[in-house]
């Protein structure tokens, strides 16, 4: 028979046993290992934007998915160029990207839509074109498409015009001048329009190109050129603002099906608040990388009179909208007050 002593240190022994069991089951279910693990990509370093936000998005899923979804981000380009790895989340290999959508116009012509020049009056009228009606329209036509889902529409940088050797002052410096753009028949008529010599070169061997002459300039926004030093070569930018650039989060459709309702829910509410965070972080990074290259780096930037490239290229934008069936789209942005 037990004395009282004795039995109350045989219950705070179990209840000490019980304890340890109980803290080790805990820390068993925190290291459980996630349900899905899945991959995302971009060519960036690691301090762009879409990097940033990425890792936003990243734990925010783990988060809300109490550990159930991994997410493994690949930067710098190391799975592929934006043409690749856009075909690797069509076919379901890869489950996330960041891209600029006229990568996967060899399969979808319609993704060529947002490269479009002076598509959009401002960065509010860009904002609110994707946030409303016209991107939840562009979003259903690109998956019915595609297989690709838009999680969100990230970027809002605006592109301009860079030169290696003078300054663009105007749309007659365009004459003759060989202009690298991503490999886009768009883009190539567009630029055509304004009397370039569109050259379509990857990306990544655009700084070599331009510092050995193969093409005189590029296309892009400040963010990109201070992160690749595309300004080493090219030190002009004439403020052509043609584009507000639309970069979308793209989901593989066949990875969002194999998700269990309630992780689909947490993927989409994780995307949208990443959205805001991206693009919130690329506004500043580009006010940032505009003042840098101009104080510290001498960079050149020049205004520009935009009217002519607009009515040069205004039979390119109709056209393509006509001939995609894209053209109540088109109308439709115009009417976002």
């Amino acid at each position: 028979m037990l004395t009282r002593p004795l039995l109350m240190k045989c219950i705070a022994a179990c209840g000490g046993a019980l304890l340890l069991a109980a803290s080790a089951g805990a820390a068993a279910q925190a290291k459980a290992p996630p349900e899905f693990t899945l991959r995302t990509a971009h060519y960036f370093k690691e301090d762009h934007p879409w990097h940033k936000g990425l890792v936003y998005f990243a734990k925010k899923v783990n988060d809300d998915s109490k550990g159930r979804i991994q997410i493994d981000i690949f930067s710098g380009g190391i799975l592929g160029s934006e043409a690749q790895t856009m075909q690797f989340v069509k076919d379901g290999s890869l489950d996330f990207v960041v891209s600029d959508p006229s990568a996967a116009a060899p399969f979808a012509k319609e993704m060529d839509f947002f490269a479009l020049p002076f598509l959009f009056r401002d960065y509010t009228h860009w904002q609110k074109s994707l946030d409303g009606e016209p991107g939840a329209r562009y979003a259903k036509l690109v998956e019915e498409k595609t297989g690709i889902k838009i999680l969100g529409y990230w970027g809002g940088s605006s592109r301009n015009v860079l030169a290696t050797k003078k300054p663009v002052m105007s749309m007659d410096d365009m004459k003759g001048f060989r202009l690298r753009l991503i490999s886009s028949p768009l883009k190539v008529n567009v630029w055509k329009a304004v009397g370039a010599i569109p050259t379509p070169i990857a990306f990544m061997e655009t700084y070599l190109a331009m510092k050995s002459g193969v093409v005189d300039g590029m296309e892009n926004e400040s963010v990109a050129v201070l992160d690749m030093k595309f300004y080493e070569p090219a030190p002009y930018i004439a403020r052509t603002e043609h584009e507000f650039t639309v970069r979308p989060m793209f989901m593989a459709k066949k990875t969002f099906d194999k998700l269990p309702p309630d992780l689909q829910q947490v993927v989409i509410k994780a995307a949208q608040e990443a959205t805001v965070y991206e693009r919130k972080v690329e506004l500043d990074a580009g006010k940032s990388a505009e003042a840098d290259m101009q104080n510290k780096l001498n960079v050149k930037f020049n205004a520009i009179d935009k009217t002519p490239f607009k009515t040069a290229t205004k039979p390119v934008i109709l056209e393509f909208a006509k001939n995609m069936g894209l053209t109540d789209l088109l109308v439709s942005i115009d009417d976002v007050k």
